[in-house]
């Protein structure tokens, strides 16, 4: 949304009123400027008259009293008055020297008495004016003189200071203009007040809208979105409250989801390995049904092979109801003193028997390397068969049918090593570094959540597991224990 505005960044409070104070600013300044324009172009128009016309045409009248004289006393010196006289906006009287009226437009007298009268002349007296001395009627008393100097009568004018119309234009026009004039302060802020709410809308909406879709996209269980909007203000405090309990909400529901697939992975992995056991419980059990009348030591040790395995399958169903409650990988370890050759004889059984159901040749060797013989070796011998099922299981998966499969186990001091190998086509070079990944399914060789839960087991012994392709041909799958633990 790019960076906030400087009203953006105030919070709703300051922004309505730097907003109330900018729309009082601006409806101030266009107004002056209006009046201002509106001014100049009725002056330029002539329309109206200026506040000090009458006081211009002032030095015109005072040159014809001085030139007309006492003839302005009579009847007939009023044309010779008038015609200089504005014709409205400036009445008048003309009075003797009693102070009496003798003619004029002007009503009602003016003086109470001829001392009053005396003391005025020359004088211009302001009445009716403002606080500020604006505006107000301004009478003006010009003595009129005999040929011989002396005073013989008086004359009285009264006008305004203010504004006054030409006449030139329509006295409804020119009221309109001067409504419109005076009205262009309200005008001017209901104008600004329209635009400033609006422009005050939009940058609200904005991030409304944002948390509205922001809304939609989670009620559609759609929570890859981020909500761009940062403002320090109550909004941006409501967007970035909205923000976490977004991405809250995205880790909560991939937890969940992958819980579940994590169980749903569980099963396939249980599935999977279930096979082995249940592969050598069958061929053990129809190698009974194919011999009419076994000995005793036979029977015992197809029925110890039977054991074993049923005791592999209760243990498998034991590590599915554990991890449906934990992590995949909380497995326990059940570690017991075994004996090297027997465990070795055990596992080269149950791999000919895998092997025998692919009619794959099985090669399997022991070599023991340690030192110190007395030391016990501890092992949990189902984990450990599980991980070389799953090897041996993996490989005549991709072994050609009657292909081979070589088993090599080797004991030093304190450790255990199985090296498993085939001739099948081999792992893909690409494959190679995420073969113990966990679901990963490669094109071309062994892997997914058998070799995924062969290194879960082997880290649990403290060892390590690797993979590669031989130099002539097949993979390799090599893992090491420890056997003290």
């Amino acid at each position: 949304m790019g960076t906030p505005s400087f009203l953006e960044r105030l919070s709703l409070k300051k922004q309505l009123i730097v907003t109330f104070l900018l729309i009082m600013a601006l409806s101030i300044v266009m107004t002056v400027v209006t009046l201002a324009l509106g001014a100049w172009w009725l002056f330029h128009k002539q329309w109206v008259n200026p506040a000090d016309h009458y006081d211009r045409q002032i030095p015109a009248i005072e040159e014809t009293v001085r030139q007309q004289g006492d003839a302005l006393l009579s009847p007939e010196g009023r044309t010779a008055l008038e015609t200089v006289l504005p014709a409205d906006g400036m009445p008048y009287q003309v009075l003797d020297r009693e102070g009496r009226v003798l003619y004029g437009t002007l009503q009602g007298p003016v003086f109470g008495s001829k001392q009053e009268l005396a003391a005025q002349l020359n004088r211009v007296a302001i009445t009716d004016a403002g606080p500020l001395r604006f505006g107000g009627t301004i009478t003006r008393v010009l003595p009129v003189l005999s040929p011989s100097g002396d005073w013989a009568g008086t004359l009285v004018l009264q006008y305004k200071m203010e504004v006054t119309s030409t006449g030139r234009a329509a006295p409804a026009l020119t009221i309109a203009l001067e409504l419109l004039l005076f009205a262009s302060p309200f005008l001017y802020i209901a104008l600004f007040t329209y635009l400033f709410a609006a422009r005050l809308g939009r940058r609200i909406n904005k991030p409304v809208g944002e948390l509205m879709e922001a809304a939609a996209r989670i009620k559609r269980q759609d929570l890859d979105f981020r909500i761009a909007y940062r403002a320090s203000n109550e909004i941006g405090m409501l967007t970035e409250s909205f923000e976490e309990m977004r991405s809250e909400l995205k880790r909560s529901l991939l937890r969940e989801w992958k819980l579940e697939q994590e169980r749903r992975d569980l099963l396939d992995a249980v599935t999977h390995d279930l096979r082995t056991p249940v592969t050598v419980i069958q061929g053990h059990v129809e190698l009974l049904a194919e011999e009419e009348a076994p000995d005793a030591g036979e029977l015992r040790q197809h029925l110890k092979v039977i054991d074993q395995n049923v005791k592999r399958v209760r243990r498998l169903i034991e590590d599915f109801q554990i991890a449906a409650e934990k992590q995949f990988d909380s497995f326990p370890l059940q570690t017991e003193e075994v004996d090297p050759y027997a465990f070795a004889a055990a596992r080269e059984q149950e791999i000919s028997a895998l092997c025998a159901a692919r009619e794959a040749v099985c090669s399997f060797t022991l070599e023991d390397r340690r030192e110190r013989p007395d030391v016990p070796v501890r092992l949990d011998v189902q984990r450990i068969g599980q991980v070389l099922d799953n090897l041996v299981t993996n490989s005549l998966r991709f072994v050609p049918w009657g292909g081979k499969v070589e088993v090599r186990l080797l004991f030093t001091d304190g450790r255990m090593g199985f090296d498993v190998a085939d001739s099948g086509p081999g792992f893909a070079e690409r494959d190679l570094p995420h073969v113990f990944d966990r679901f990963y399914s490669g094109q071309g060789g062994q892997s997914g959540l058998g070799l995924y839960t062969a290194r879960l087991i082997v880290g649990k012994h403290g060892g390590t597991i690797r993979a590669s392709n031989r130099p002539e041909g097949g993979a390799r799958v090599c893992f090491e224990v420890q056997t003290t633990l």
